[in-house]
């Protein structure tokens, strides 16, 4: 990574943690979903593991060196594989174990979205790089996946009071996210944007 490079990827780093603290430390208190909210040594930490997890799914876009500039196919196609990731996630013992990091929480809140575990992040942007190389959409179109991404989860996991309607079924919200999140229920709404995959192979509640 050269200087300027990594200034730009620090740069990013501290808008975004800037942003979410203002933004969301702003909406989860207008209408929480629950009372607790989060500390300033939890943002801290999550914060850090972001830092970690972009940097590395950065150097692994880097290192694919993809071409191409089918941006919405790579978008659709991330989704896809995406959500075959996040099912084996669950469902292969080695893959939960890195994976449980990020559903450790029993509270979602905003940081929730941060806390995931540096393998997880290498998979998931291993995922974003393969299905940008399957149709064509090169390496900043995996780029712009991971980076939409983060942020539409920040929305995900907020902790807002977020009526289920049915928005839920076309569109990601933080009421589909957090069905996915109830240990006590069988794990179901994986897409991590288009709900219509949870439909087509039965994992929708």
């Amino acid at each position: 990574m050269t200087t300027e490079s990594a200034r730009s990827f620090a740069l990013g780093w501290i808008a975004l943690v800037v942003w979410s603290v203002i933004a969301f430390a702003l909406l989860e208190r207008v209408r929480p979903r629950h009372r607790s909210h989060p500390s300033a040594r939890r943002i801290a930490l999550a914060a850090g593991l972001l830092a970690i997890d972009a940097a590395i799914a950065a150097a692994l876009v880097r290192v694919a060196a993809l071409h191409g500039q089918r941006v919405v196919a790579a978008w659709l196609a991330a989704e896809l594989v995406h959500y075959a990731l996040h099912r084996a996630m669950h469902r292969i013992p080695w893959l939960w174990r890195f994976h449980r990091f990020h559903h450790d929480d029993v509270a979602l809140d905003w940081t929730t979205t941060w806390r995931v575990h540096p393998v997880d992040a290498a998979l998931t942007a291993c995922a974003s790089i393969l299905a940008a190389a399957l149709v064509g959409g090169g390496a900043a179109a995996a780029a712009w996946f991971v980076v939409g991404r983060r942020i539409w989860t920040i929305v995900l996991h907020a902790n807002i009071a977020w009526p289920a309607s049915r928005v839920d079924g076309v569109v990601a919200t933080p009421s589909f996210h957090a069905r996915h999140h109830r240990e006590d229920l069988t794990p179901a709404n994986f897409a991590g944007t288009l709900p219509i995959l949870d439909r087509v192979f039965g994992t929708y509640a």
